[in-house]
């Protein structure tokens, strides 16, 4: 059944999406550190007090909600086929959420962005430990009785995300041209030593 929606949440959603998309004009334009929360809020037709109310910081309009992030990855994880091994799993997983990510056409924007902002990209990094609390439950199960199963969660969960993230950084750096679905397959076929076919 489709979620009804009152006024003020189609109200509150629509100034959510017109703040993000005039701070992803302004930072393509003038650089993440160059913007600032009033440029942002006066070109959104909103007060800079009106702006935090609907994110706590500059940041939060390019990296999002990890936990809202996190959720889809989990759900993505535990529907997984029961007979794949943990790191077959989570490698799946992410391969889904990928799709998602090139299928907004925001994403290239937000990872540009990113890539170009170093201090941006470490606090990116630093939310997604979120995503490794979330997927470390069914990664675990997913171990069986294999000794020190929180250890080799985390050595997968890392390792996955650190390709993924690897992936999106190359696919930003490259304007898009590349399959972000390839990128990912190349990179994740490199961390398990498998040949490399293009």
């Amino acid at each position: 059944m489709a979620e009804r929606l009152s006024t003020r949440e189609i109200s509150r959603r629509a100034i959510r999406h017109k703040i993000e998309s005039v701070a992803m004009e302004l930072f393509l334009e003038k650089g993440f550190d160059a913007t600032t929360v009033d440029q942002i809020a006066a070109e959104a037709g909103i007060s800079a007090r009106s702006f935090f109310r609907y994110f706590p910081t500059k940041e939060d309009v390019v990296t999002g909600d990890p936990v809202e992030y996190g959720v889809v990855l989990r759900d993505a994880l535990e529907s997984r086929p029961t007979g794949e091994d943990a790191a077959t799993a989570v490698r799946g997983a992410l391969a889904e959420f990928i799709g998602s990510v090139a299928a907004n056409p925001a994403a290239l924007g937000i990872s540009t962005i990113m890539l170009k902002t170093p201090s941006l990209w470490a606090k990116h990094q630093e939310k997604q430990r979120v995503w490794v609390e979330l997927l470390q439950p069914e990664t675990v199960r997913r171990l069986g009785g294999a000794p020190h199963p929180d250890l080799l969660a985390g050595a997968i969960l890392e390792s996955a995300l650190a390709t993924f993230h690897a992936s999106l950084m190359h696919w930003a750096s490259r304007d898009g041209d590349d399959d972000l679905h390839e990128l990912f397959r190349l990179a994740s076929s490199a961390t398990r030593g498998a040949p490399l076919s293009t």
